[in-house]
């Protein structure tokens, strides 16, 4: 089990100091896959550093099983395993299987038990047949799903995801998605993504973070309810007032696609359908769009992206 208690993390440099975390209470069960989901600079990858024991808070607490973090840093590193967003641990000219034979040499296995324990893995993320090969011939999917491998390789109660999906294919998302569901039984596993349908998918429970501070938690049909009445509709452009900008879904031939809540779209006009809300529904609600950094569900709902590449 995963705990964090008034959690908070403060950078500081010459004339400026940003807070990342903001008390920050933070809870993921076994047998539980635990989402935390926000824009980019939310604090997302913060927490799961502290977490991991790669970074010091600034005050609070966060223990792993009741252990904490900084005060017994070298247990609660045999307890979990990470993987990073930007994972670059591994060694190019080598095969997956020596990859994951070097790391497990690191956590004093002898040969043959990290041998044995690499080919298992090795198959559990379905890249068997590619063991031997040297890593520079694989995809960005494959490297994925060895980094996954990498992570487990001393079979930890507790596994950090850090954006598993980015930057692969649709086939190769499908399958570390079913290898992150196959892992939540027995351990422990917390995940990030800016992937609305992933996380609806995966998690059993969720914590939306914004600017440090944890602003909902709940499964995803509690976080989907509290968005309420929904509804969609078509509208000129020029009714589409900033503050009602980040429920543009597209724009089109002068006209602006809108899903957003009731009370708000009815104010814009009478014709309209109501829906139900998704996770999506509830994440911009309460989340709402970042001018910081750019997400790629800008794109796909339009926003102020969508306004200066209308067609």
């Amino acid at each position: 089990m995963i705990e964090t208690v008034e959690l908070t993390k403060t950078f500081n440099s010459r004339g400026w100091s940003v807070e990342a975390l903001k008390g920050v209470n933070f809870k993921a069960d076994r047998n539980s896959i635990t989402a935390l989901v926000g824009p980019n600079g939310a604090g997302k990858t913060t927490l799961i550093k502290i977490i991991s024991t790669l970074m010091l808070p600034t005050s609070g607490n966060a223990y792993i099983d009741g252990l904490d973090v900084v005060s017994h840093a070298k247990e609660v590193r045999k307890k979990i395993g990470l993987v990073t967003v930007s994972d670059r641990l591994m060694y190019f000219r080598l095969t997956g299987l020596d990859n994951l034979v070097f790391y497990g040499a690191l956590y004093n296995m002898g040969l043959s038990e990290a041998r044995s324990r690499a080919r298992e893995l090795l198959e559990t993320v379905g890249l068997g047949e590619w063991g031997d090969q040297p890593i520079m011939h694989y995809s960005t999917g494959m490297l994925r799903r060895l980094a996954i491998a990498r992570a487990l390789m001393h079979d930890p109660d507790i596994v950090l995801l850090d954006e598993p999906t980015l930057g692969i294919d649709t086939s190769s998302s499908r399958r570390v998605r079913q290898l992150v569901r196959r892992l939540a039984t027995g351990r422990t596993i917390v995940l990030t993504s800016h992937l609305m349908n992933e996380i609806e998918e995966l998690a059993n429970n969720i914590y939306l973070i914004k600017s440090g501070i944890v602003i909902s938690s709940g499964t995803p049909a509690e976080i989907s309810s509290i968005a309420g009445q929904f509804a969609e509709a078509l509208v000129p452009t020029d009714n589409i007032t900033s503050e009602m900008e980040k429920f543009v879904l597209k724009y089109e031939n002068g006209r602006a696609l809108i899903r957003g809540p009731k009370d708000k779209i009815s104010l814009l006009t009478r014709d309209y359908t109501e829906v139900d809300p998704t996770l999506e529904d509830a994440y911009i609600l309460l989340v709402g769009e970042s001018n910081a950094d750019f997400r790629p569900y800008q794109i796909k709902r339009g926003g102020a992206w969508g306004r200066e590449h209308t067609l």
